[in-house]
């Protein structure tokens, strides 16, 4: 007779501790980095990112009634921010999801691993 021990459950909760631990370490690093290109002219829009985003459930909001606007309209003010930019998550994504997926791949080893 052969009798086989599974540990699926173990299994399935450190992965899912993972996720959540993968997604909400992400999305502070998308929510940064993207903050260095929104447009800042009181600073009210990017104050409002860090208070209206959901991190644990990687959900990034600017809610500030004129953030969709900026986001894709105008010309941004490089006074208070010289890295402004239009689609601030956009540039971000472009300029730092390589590192982002080095991060996530460096958390997923560390935990694997563990």
């Amino acid at each position: 007779m052969v009798q086989l021990e599974s540990n699926a459950k173990e299994f399935v909760e450190r992965f899912e501790k993972l996720a959540e631990k993968a997604r909400y370490l992400l999305s502070s690093q998308v929510l940064a980095d993207s903050n260095k290109h929104a447009r800042m002219d009181t600073g009210e829009m990017i104050f409002s990112s860090q208070r209206a985003s959901d991190l644990p459930k990687g959900l990034l909001v600017w809610d500030t009634p004129y953030a969709k606007r900026v986001y894709f309209t105008g010309t941004p003010s490089t006074d208070r921010n010289p890295d402004a930019e239009l689609m601030w998550v956009h540039v971000a994504r472009d300029r730092y999801s390589k590192d982002w997926l080095a991060m996530f791949e460096q958390l997923a080893k560390n935990e694997v691993l563990k």
